[in-house]
């Protein structure tokens, strides 16, 4: 790249970042649509396309084969129809750290309440509830007599920390169904099914709802990264898989929809077991585990139509998540002899994406939080940050700390890279000679390296603390990206390091709110590079002298945190190379 060519470069891709801001603030006043779609009636949420996606595609359901086109809308039945005999009681477990509220329509988990993290940044608000009403938890349907609209009986037992649910069916089947909080976020469930008169115990297939999340509201979406999303991990030692990410695919065909029309589609069943399924969103998630695996999993994932999809039919929608759903299958065909009860055992997790929770549990459940190929140095920086806000309970200063022990680690290398190009700029003069007296580049090119031999100087040395911190800059991006640590944490002025700081929201047009953070670390980066000792060739050293604005434009929209961190490792860096000038002024010539 020239350096004519470089101002080019950045102003195409700074248009390219401007687009979707000069598309709907002035190109769509100028040229409206020609033949606009009518309305859509007045809709107190955003209308929205769903799909029913079961994860992956191989075998067919059972209930396609009964004719019904979508197995996530079961066809009404008797069991769903009934009306229930008894009015619905709400029972409660609570612990320090949730207050789960469960139904005695479906024997089934209605909300979760969880009272550490509250639900806003202003420190007033409720705590965060992840509520399924209409669709509540652990609910089994396609099993007649113990559906979401039958009641049961439930008892509270005497510790205050476990309901034991029952009912007995038209068609004569027992179902006992025990819940137990565990300590912190987990729930351990027994079920039992027994038949009575002595006859065996047969379950047609079915299936356990999971759950539904739809991310918090105020959460900033960064473009190109959805964080509500399905994980699975399936026996035989196989990796976690993040179907989450094949979502978009989904919806790449859509075209003109009109709310509040939506399209269904019908997707195979996958035919393996799995050891457990996980619904999550940015920073809480539910994790199903059943003792024995279960058949599969099926999802219904629901996007938001904007509004030039509904002005403009010829559109391509981009993905924006508005939930996901999730539902586990069994096999039927279960048996017992008389007598004999069926019994299934599962845990529920329903809490925080948190390492330090999630790495308690065994079958790698901690890998949902998709540290991916940065996880060993991820996991040490987490452990690092989360070790400085014991002492210090403040997680910008935890950062700042974790930064200064990252450049000590680093400070050797960077000490000598800042010698190496320090003795560089020395040899300009003599560069400057051959460059002068030798017109054949092949033979420039030999002469400066032998220039370069004899004085020990590396020419690629001034690369190598910035090649080799990377891994470590891309894996704190991804541990902060959503470590709910972070989620709310103050600092200074800014009040979420979890989110750019939107100061002044609304006020500044074309503009979400100011971000000052990332101006600090673009005039500290700027002043870096003036105290930098020049080296290599002039050309390529103005072209450096854009990099700040390339950060600048990279870093606005990013989480506090991470504009934190690159802000003092800068600033560190300036504080080495001023000692190496202190150091060098009083070195004899």
């Amino acid at each position: 790249m020239s350096r004519k060519e470089l101002p080019w470069i950045l102003l195409l891709g700074a248009f390219l970042l401007a687009w979707p801001t000069i598309d709907r603030k002035i190109l769509l006043p100028l040229f409206p649509p020609k033949a606009p779609a009518p309305a859509a009636p007045a809709v107190s949420a955003p209308p929205v396309v769903s799909a029913a996606v079961p994860v992956p595609a191989e075998a067919a359901p059972e209930e396609a084969i009964s004719g019904h086109p979508n197995p996530m809308i079961a066809a009404p039945s008797a069991e769903t129809e009934e009306t229930p005999a008894r009015p619905e009681e709400w029972p409660v477990l609570t612990n320090d750290c949730v207050k789960m509220t469960f139904t005695t329509y479906g024997a089934a988990l209605r909300s979760v309440q969880l009272l550490k993290y509250r639900e806003s940044v202003d420190r007033t608000s409720p705590p965060v509830i992840l509520n399924f009403p209409d669709r509540p938890v652990l609910s089994y349907s396609g099993l007649p007599g113990l559906g979401a609209s039958n009641d049961f009986t439930v008892q509270a037992l005497e510790n205050g920390r476990q309901l034991r649910f029952e009912r007995h069916t038209a068609s004569g089947l027992w179902f006992v169904r025990t819940v137990t909080l565990d300590e912190a976020y987990r729930l351990s469930i027994r079920d039992e099914f027994r038949k009575d008169r002595g006859e065996n115990v047969s379950l047609p297939p079915h299936r356990l709802r999971l759950g539904i999340l739809s991310g918090r509201p105020g959460e900033t979406r960064v473009k190109g990264m959805e964080f509500l999303g399905l994980d699975t991990l399936s026996p035989g030692g196989e990796k976690v898989q993040y179907w989450g990410k094949q979502f978009a695919k989904f919806f790449s065909t859509d075209r003109g929809v009109r709310p509040p029309e939506s399209v269904d589609r019908t997707f195979p069943i996958d035919g393996q077991r799995l050891d457990w399924v996980a619904l999550k969103e940015k920073y809480f998630v539910l994790i199903l585990t059943p003792e024995g695996g279960a058949e599969s999993v099926s999802a219904t994932i629901r996007r938001t139509v904007t509004g030039q999809e509904i002005s403009d039919p010829g559109f391509k929608p981009s993905l924006t998540l508005a939930s996901v759903e999730a539902d586990v299958k069994y096999a039927g065909g279960w048996t017992s002899n008389p007598d004999d009860a069926v019994e299934r055992v599962f845990t529920l997790y329903a809490g925080p994406k948190q390492y330090s929770e999630l790495s308690r549990f065994a079958f790698h459940q901690v890998d949902l939080m998709e540290f991916g190929m940065w996880a060993p140095i991820g996991k040490v920086l987490l452990r690092g940050l989360n070790a400085f806000h014991r002492l210090i309970p403040n997680y910008g200063i935890a950062i700042i700390l974790l930064t200064c022990i990252i450049r000590l680690v680093f400070w050797p290398l960077t000490h000598k890279s800042g010698q190496n190009m320090k003795r560089m700029q020395e040899l300009q003069p003599e560069i400057a000679k051959i460059k002068a007296s030798i017109k054949d580049p092949k033979k420039q090119q030999q002469a400066t390296m032998a220039l370069y031999k004899e004085h020990k100087v590396n020419p690629v040395s001034g690369c190598l603390p910035m090649l080799i911190q990377i891994p470590v800059f891309i894996a704190l991006f991804v541990v902060l990206r959503s470590a709910i640590e972070l989620r709310f944490a103050p600092f200074l002025w800014i009040k979420d390091l979890s989110e750019p700081e939107n100061l002044f929201h609304g006020a500044i047009p074309y503009l979400a709110g100011l971000n000052l953070l990332p101006l600090i670390m673009t005039a500290v980066q700027v002043w870096q590079q003036k105290l930098t000792p020049a080296a290599g060739d002039p050309a390529q050293q103005k072209m450096m002298t854009w990099m700040p604005i390339i950060m600048l434009v990279f870093f606005y929209s990013f989480a506090s945190g991470l504009v934190l961190y690159w802000t003092a490792n800068q600033s560190l860096m300036i504080v080495q190379l001023l000692l190496q000038r202190r150091h060098a002024a009083h070195r004899p010539a």
